[in-house]
């Protein structure tokens, strides 16, 4: 516990420093090279496990409740982005994975596994169970995703909606706690049927009735959000504690020439979408970066775009991808 609470001391301190600089998303860049930097000089920084489902759980509640009518028509109006997507995600799985076999000492699963964008706690059960390289395979994913994180708002347009530090008034505090209890329990459900995302289902889910069929409208304060951001940069940068810079200088090259790949096509792919069906540049980007959801859903509640587009995006991402690599792995060791 101990450790755990100085490792949010750091993230603060760093997300309070990027705030008062005036980075975009402060809070989370702050934080995530506060705690980064602490790992790789050897300090100890660790975040809890259930963190990331804890996180998901608030962001789908958040997203859902700024959902309005007419859900069905918008997710029926999305279908051709969705395939355009899954054109993305092809190419992409192609090429990243040519790029990592080409690669001395790589053999075709870990190539494949590095190669999926996103999905890392299913990448790494997965190459568990077949002997890959679990190392190898999760510093790939960080490195690629702490460097998604600063280039993300770095090269986005900033439309960034700034929070109140005083922002600590719920409106109705009964509200919010029955919809986080009943989220809770839906993503818990969800889960044990191993569904994709099951806490961000789950409060997407549980919002919605509650919002539907009881009619409750409130709003999270601004510090819930301020300190979703913070335990999301503290949790990614926790990665990094102690990592030896220099035993993994091939895998951090690996993965920064794999992170240049993913960000031309996956570019390339929303100016497409930008053109041809007339979504802004920020939210297709968003909508399209291949891995960290929680990121990038974070980062569309902090911008001025929607979020249930990004955040509808990201999830059929992590679900196609999960039923995909299976068959993918069948299909490589039959060629094999």
């Amino acid at each position: 516990m101990l450790l755990v609470v100085r490792t949010m001391i750091f993230g603060t301190l760093g997300g309070l420093l990027a705030y008062w600089l005036g980075l975009p998303s402060a809070w989370l860049i702050g934080a995530l090279l506060a705690v980064v930097l602490a790992g790789v000089s050897g300090i100890q920084v660790a975040m809890p496990a259930a963190t990331s489902s804890l996180i998901t759980l608030f962001l789908g509640i958040s997203v859902a409740l700024n959902i309005e009518t007419g859900l069905v028509d918008q997710l029926l109006h999305w279908a051709g982005s969705i395939v355009l997507m899954c054109l993305m995600l092809a190419s992409l799985l192609w090429v990243l994975y040519r790029y990592y076999l080409s690669r001395g000492g790589w053999n075709r699963d870990e190539a494949l596994f590095c190669s999926v964008p996103g999905n890392l706690a299913i990448m790494l059960s997965m190459a568990a169970e077949v002997n890959a390289n679990v190392r190898r395979i999760s510093l790939i994913h960080s490195v690629r995703l702490l460097f998604l994180v600063f280039c993300i708002p770095l090269f986005l347009p900033v439309a960034e909606r700034r929070v109140s530090l005083q922002g600590f008034h719920i409106e109705h505090p009964e509200r919010m706690f029955v919809t986080i209890a009943l989220a809770a329990v839906i993503g818990w459900i969800l889960k044990r049927v191993k569904l994709p995302a099951p806490m961000l289902v789950g409060g997407i889910l549980a919002t919605l009735l509650l919002k539907q069929g009881l009619d409750w409208n409130w709003r999270f304060p601004d510090m819930i959000l301020v300190a979703l951001l913070v335990f999301l940069g503290c949790a990614i940068g926790s990665r990094f504690n102690n990592i030896d810079i220099q035993e993994s200088i091939a895998e951090i090259r690996a993965a920064a020439g794999g992170l240049m790949i993913t960000l031309i096509i996956s570019g390339v792919f929303a100016i497409v979408l930008h053109y041809v069906a007339a979504v802004p540049w920020t939210q297709a980007m968003l909508a399209y970066a291949p891995g960290g959801m929680e990121v990038m859903i974070a980062i569309a509640m902090n911008q001025d775009v929607d979020a249930l587009f990004v955040a509808s995006h990201q999830m059929f991402r992590m679900l196609i991808m999960s039923m995909t690599i299976p068959l993918l792995m069948m299909l490589i060791r039959r060629k094999a």
